[in-house]
């Protein structure tokens, strides 16, 4: 279990308050708290729930999470196309399965990226020359085949619109390169995020009460997260929506 904070009280040493509650140096407080809120004070306490009390008692807005309860794509729906409705819309994901959502069902707009790492191997075969193999073989076999495999990474940005549902069903992925946006009828243009850019802004003008976080996409804010073994920006986004939760 780990504790979070959604903001500071108004104090001018509420960051030492917050290290001397949580058994912290004050420089490792400071640090696991620069930035943009909300942060991680720690990743494993003893006693959470004393120690989330303690801090509320100061006027800070903590709580505990659980790393294993953070969403991940494999409990999302990762959507290929959607299609508007009178009073909503039916989404499809990749395998075909449909997702009808109203419009008052969305609670929460979260934009970021992600990267995406691909590694391909590369094999090349060459002729080398051998003088030992031209001598044993008395000057049939001059050269020997070399074979060489290299690897190639290669590191991709991805932007997506995170759309979470306050109905209990699967929060709604979609990334840039994977959706089909003929949903925007003749708004569609040639440029992928310039479509995903629309697709959000039509859905922030059918979704009115769903406010656009883009938080997780700052510079800084995925990269100060501490390792908890689960994906950065998923972690990042859980922040970020639990926070909301919270009114901050």
């Amino acid at each position: 279990m780990f504790i979070a904070l959604g903001r500071l009280p108004d104090h001018p040493d509420a960051l030492a308050r917050a290290s001397r509650i949580a058994g912290l140096a004050p420089s490792d407080g400071a640090r696991l708290l620069a930035g943009t809120f909300p942060r991680i004070l720690l990743r494993a306490a003893p006693d959470p729930e004393g120690l989330a009390a303690a801090l509320t008692a100061e006027g800070f807005l903590a709580w505990i999470s659980d790393p294993a309860q953070v969403p991940t794509d494999a409990r999302r729906a990762v959507l290929r196309g959607l299609a508007w409705t009178t009073e909503g819309f039916e989404a499809q994901d990749a395998q075909g399965g449909t997702h009808v959502c109203p419009f008052p069902a969305v609670r929460l707009l979260q934009r970021g990226a992600r990267i995406r790492t691909t590694t391909d191997l590369e094999t090349t075969t060459t002729r080398k020359l051998d003088l030992g193999r031209a001598v044993l073989s008395g000057g049939m076999m001059l050269t020997k085949k070399v074979t060489r495999t290299t690897e190639h990474t290669t590191h991709a940005k991805e932007p997506f619109l995170l759309v979470q549902r306050d109905d209990g069903l699967p929060d709604l992925m979609i990334y840039e390169h994977r959706m089909n946006y003929q949903c925007l009828g003749p708004a569609m243009g040639p440029a992928t995020l310039a479509n995903l850019l629309l697709l959000t802004a039509r859905f922030q003008a059918l979704c009115p009460q769903a406010p656009l976080d883009d938080r997780v996409g700052r510079p800084g804010f995925v990269a100060g997260l501490p390792m908890l073994g689960v994906d950065p920006v998923d972690l990042g986004l859980h922040l970020v929506s639990e926070a909301r939760r919270r009114g901050c």
